[in-house]
């Protein structure tokens, strides 16, 4: 369990918190053990940066992809805010790749955390590295996006 915060901006665990991150983005985690909806975020981030490179808008494969332009545009929306709020490039790997780097790693704990409506969990995740102030919208978009993944209602 993580160390309760002591003062609000104060990064719980210190040091020993980030040791245990750093150890666990050390070891591969593969993509077949996600939840349908993390798997299909971590896809649409990896698909996303293909059609960026190539100069061409995700959104037509995306809703082909979901059959729902409104699930396409939330996951695109969620793509287009890690992207915006992350501190530095985010970094995927190749859609046939089963190993995740420790982006899509993180965005897969995001999505499992905003699915469990658990926002001090996923303030938690990104804390120490996320800019504070950018986790709402961050969780919101989230939220929204696991949530049509999963064939819920936002």
């Amino acid at each position: 369990m993580p160390a309760p915060h002591t003062r609000p901006g104060t990064l719980s665990g210190g040091p020993a918190r980030f040791d245990a991150i750093v150890a666990r983005m050390g070891r591969p985690q593969d993509i077949r053990a996600l939840s349908l909806a993390a798997l299909h975020a971590v896809m649409a981030m990896r698909l996303c940066a293909l059609f960026e490179r190539a100069g061409r808008d995700p959104l037509p494969d995306l809703a082909q992809r979901y059959r729902s332009m409104e699930t396409a545009r939330a996951v695109h929306g969620l793509v287009r805010k890690v992207v915006r709020t992350w501190p530095e490039r985010f970094l995927v790997n190749r859609p046939c790749q089963l190993v995740m780097t420790p982006d899509e790693a993180t965005l897969a704990a995001m999505l499992r955390h905003a699915l469990g409506a658990d926002r001090a969990g996923f303030a938690d995740l990104l804390d120490g590295f996320v800019r504070a102030d950018r986790h709402d919208g961050l969780f919101e978009a989230t939220r929204y996006a696991a949530a049509l993944l999963s064939g819920g209602n936002a």
